[in-house]
């Protein structure tokens, strides 16, 4: 649901950016009047979030950070103005048309000398293809408007900016994931320029591209996922023997939240939940029920309604 807020002081604008965002110490950075606004619509568990404000800075101090609260990757998108970035010992300037990508678990500043706009994107860790450690040696770090990558993305997120009250009712959510995802391939691409990523990360990020782009196929598993690499089932499971979960239980969890997402989406309530589920490679309707109630809670057409 979208929704604007306007602030005429900065001690207002403090405790609004620590309500929609993380917790947050805010710093003026000149003297005279402050104003802000804050445009918030959140897309399934994606929240995009449109700053406009006069100069200021706001701070992850390490106490902040060390509480654990708020577990979220934060991209922005620097629409108007400069910003100045600072985050794991780098520190980067963002023009218009630049992103970076930080983290709201390790200490941060982001500061404005003048009036600046800004579009954060707000994405749980556990819905980032991404690992934190492959996040950690990128952040802030400038992807410049020019670079082939980020040119796939930025205009897509300049537009979900401008048009942040209209996607409750235009697919907001899909198109949320949609950037998400795009996001991940961009600064994956990135990850590998800057940190020359070895063999095995890279294979295990081609299959992880994989298990998104075939989830609908019901005969996805560990096996055809090796044969349609070209190794062994063992050698699979030992690319990923150090990682968080089985390639299986990364295929098991991503439908279920892919099913999620798509039981949200407002444009898709008259389909069936047995659809639903076929959509995600799932086509047993009972299989499917269980396995999503097992996971959230709450059976799918339950799930459904409470999110309308």
């Amino acid at each position: 649901m979208y929704h604007i807020q306007h602030v005429d002081s900065f001690t207002a604008w403090s405790k609004l950016v620590s309500t929609a965002f993380v917790p947050l110490h805010s710093e003026p950075v000149r003297s005279g009047h402050f104003s802000a606004s804050l445009g918030i619509n959140m897309l399934g568990d994606i929240g995009l979030m449109k700053v406009n404000a006069k100069p200021h800075a706001v701070v992850r101090t390490d106490g902040l950070a060390a509480a654990g609260d708020g577990r979220y990757f934060k991209v922005s998108l620097q629409m108007h103005g400069h910003g100045l970035l600072v985050q794991d010992g780098r520190e980067v300037v963002l023009a218009p048309g630049e992103l970076a990508i930080y983290d709201t678990q390790r200490p941060y500043t982001l500061s404005f000398d003048k009036d600046a706009t800004i579009l954060v994107v707000m994405i749980p860790h556990d819905k980032f293809r991404l690992s934190h450690e492959q996040v950690n040696q990128i952040t802030a770090m400038r992807l410049d408007s020019g670079h082939p990558l980020t040119g796939t993305v930025t205009p897509m997120l300049q537009h979900l900016g401008a048009n942040l009250e209209l996607w409750d009712e235009h697919g907001g959510a899909a198109l949320a994931r949609n950037a998400t995802d795009l996001l991940a391939t961009v600064l994956g691409g990135a990850l590998g320029t800057a940190t020359g990523m070895n063999h095995r990360e890279g294979q295990r990020e081609r299959i992880l591209d994989y298990l998104e782009a075939h989830l609908a196929d019901p005969a996805l598993n560990p096996r055809s996922v090796a044969q349609a690499h070209f190794i062994s089932v063992r050698s699979l499971h030992a690319l990923f023997a150090d990682q968080p979960e089985s390639v299986a239980a990364i295929i098991r969890r991503r439908r279920l939240e892919t099913a999620a997402d798509l039981l949200r989406d407002p444009l898709l309530a008259g389909v069936p939940i047995q659809l639903i589920g076929t959509r995600v490679g799932m086509p047993d309707g009972a299989s499917f029920t269980r396995a999503f109630s097992g996971h959230f809670g709450l059976s799918p057409s339950r799930y459904r309604s409470v999110a309308a």
